[in-house]
């Protein structure tokens, strides 16, 4: 009874992230269909600065769900979470927050180095992941 429950279980999840795999994946073809069709408002718009900001902050957001949708798809493979991943996830969002903030000129140096210890935080945490990640047969150490 417990085995059937069990597989039952697996089978549910494995479902579940099917469903969300497709829907990111699909939102993630919406993203670039939309960052396509925002270049003729860039080249045509009122203003071209607002215009490449638009752009811009688009295209770093396309790269955020990028990065998601290969952290699901990377659980689904694996079928665990691999800490690396989603500390590259975090780290492309850091960065994307201080790509826009340098761009808007709205940060201040103690900002700006805020912003880069962060993402330096975050890349010497996905360095120590992968050097010390636990042994398997698939990724031996």
């Amino acid at each position: 009874m417990q085995e059937a429950i069990t597989r039952f279980y697996r089978l549910s999840v494995q479902l579940a992230f099917n469903i969300v795999v497709l829907v990111l994946v699909l939102g993630l073809f919406v993203g670039v269909v939309r960052l396509l069709l925002g270049l003729g408002e860039t080249l045509g718009g009122p203003s071209l600065a607002e215009g490449f900001h638009q752009l811009i902050s688009n295209a770093l957001t396309l790269v955020v769900v990028i990065e998601l949708v290969r952290t699901f798809v990377d659980y689904f493979e694996w079928q665990r979470v691999r800490i690396h991943v989603l500390l590259d996830a975090g780290a492309v969002f850091l960065l994307r927050e201080l790509f826009i903030g340098l761009h808007n000129q709205t940060l201040t140096a103690a900002g700006v180095l805020l912003w880069a210890s962060g993402v330096l935080l975050l890349v010497v945490a996905r360095t120590l992941a992968i050097r010390f990640s636990p042994a398997s047969p698939e990724n031996p150490v």
